[in-house]
């Protein structure tokens, strides 16, 4: 018991001390704790691409993030890749943070980021929207019950 209210004591102190209240901060925080590896390095290696082409790299954004993570949830519930609702869920996007034009590509059964990014660069469809003109991304990432993986990757400016 002594030791639980010290180790108490101590979280408490450490996040105290650690609290901020910068809203990039609090972004960064968040990407961190519900980004997983995998997402990342999609938009790495996006990012890489773009860099390949004379492209500028995307910004992670939060709310990009609830959107392709809802969407990403529906189609493993649906048990498909589909761009179903597109445009509900782009006006909504857009709504919320001001942006101009949305695209998304989307993903299923691949075991790699770097197999699904190959893939969307070998893909003229997938290849122009990676290459768009767009400032921001978030990248969702969903496994099914037998572990096929569904991938969102929502782009705006």
């Amino acid at each position: 018991m002594k030791f639980a209210v010290v180790r108490l004591l101590f979280l408490s102190v450490f996040f105290v001390s650690c609290s901020t209240s910068s809203t990039d901060e609090e972004e960064a925080f968040f990407v961190a704790s519900t980004a997983t590896d995998m997402e990342m390095e999609v938009l790495h290696l996006v990012n890489e691409y773009r860099l390949s082409k004379n492209l500028t790299a995307l910004e992670f954004n939060v709310t990009a993030y609830a959107y392709a993570t809802a969407h990403t949830n529906t189609m493993v519930k649906d048990g498909e890749i589909s761009h179903k609702d597109f445009e509900k869920r782009s006006s909504e996007l857009a709504m919320e943070t001001n942006a101009s034009h949305v695209a998304e590509n989307l993903g299923r059964r691949y075991i790699s980021a770097e197999a699904l990014v190959d893939a969307w660069s070998k893909s003229p469809t997938h290849q122009k929207v990676m290459e768009g003109n767009y400032d921001f991304t978030a990248v969702s990432i969903k496994s099914d019950p037998e572990g096929v993986l569904y991938f969102t990757q929502l782009f705006y400016r």
